[in-house]
């Protein structure tokens, strides 16, 4: 039995059943004419979201102030599916990751500035999350937007990897370098006060997804995303306390690479870290 805490629209609402517990549940006008505290007809019902803890309901409601809706329940569906059927066990925050990865490269493909990763193949080492990443594709690609180009598969696979736990599967020195680089990011950020929260953990998991990207293919060319280096002076000036936690974070992971990196990610690092301030 369901009661209605919030109609999102006549499909699709925010529920609680006898024992308090929170969901999202999914139906062909399951909510049509339904208000606060209505019953939910549990026969009309196709799909059933848990929000297991308090984090995820508010990753839930804070996705939804980002994201469409569709996306978000199309997400969800995609990765309980996938953990099902391959008995995957994943963590809370990959739900927010991968719903605001599709919405982002979703955009780009149709405002025609979607960028190619030059992520390594990883089809070999994580063979599962390839699988899986493949599968998700093509649900992506039915449920949203055909256009999705095969690139995204790589993608989608890190999110899979990056949310499974450390015991998961055997890393490569890449996984490994990243997984030591963003351990050391955690750390500074939390020497400086800042630490994942609910009220911010959209954010922060979107720092930590774009700092995965970037250590993927870090032989990437230094000149690459120069126009940024224009707007440089300018960040520094309007986001002085980012710009210098962002300024450390840089340099860190360059001296953690031991590889030269291309100074306009320095800034693509303190524009997050503003949205986190």
């Amino acid at each position: 039995m369901y009661r209605v805490l919030q109609a999102l629209n006549n499909n699709v609402a925010l529920v609680k059943d006898e024992h308090n517990q929170q969901f999202v549940v999914m139906g062909l006008g399951i909510t049509f004419q339904k208000r606060k505290g209505d019953l939910i007809i549990e026969e009309k019902i196709e799909k059933v979201f848990s929000l297991k803890s308090t984090e995820s309901r508010e990753n839930f409601m804070t996705l939804l102030k980002d994201v469409p809706l569709d996306f978000i329940t199309v997400t969800y569906d995609v990765i309980e599916t996938l953990s099902d059927k391959y008995d995957y066990p994943f963590q809370e925050y990959l739900y927010v990751t991968l719903t605001d990865h599709i919405h982002c490269a979703y955009r780009a493909v149709l405002d025609d500035n979607y960028q190619e990763s030059k992520l390594p193949n990883i089809s070999q080492e994580y063979s599962i999350e390839y699988v899986m990443a493949k599968e998700a594709l093509a649900m992506f690609r039915q449920k949203i937007l055909d256009d999705f180009p095969d690139d995204e598969i790589g993608r989608i696979a890190l999110h899979f990897i990056n949310a499974k736990g450390v015991t998961a599967v055997e890393k490569t020195p890449k996984v490994k370098l990243t997984r030591s680089v963003l351990k050391k990011v955690q750390e500074e950020l939390e020497r400086l006060g800042i630490r994942r929260t609910r009220e911010n953990s959209n954010f922060y998991d979107r720092l930590m997804i774009h700092l995965t990207y970037f250590l993927q293919y870090l032989d990437r060319s230094p000149n690459e995303n120069a126009p940024l280096m224009d707007m440089g002076k300018h960040i520094q000036i309007a986001y002085p306390e980012a710009y210098d936690i962002g300024s450390k974070i840089y340099e860190m992971i360059a001296s953690e690479a031991g590889v030269e990196i291309y100074e306009s990610e320095k800034f693509y690092i303190v524009l997050h870290i503003q949205r986190l301030l």
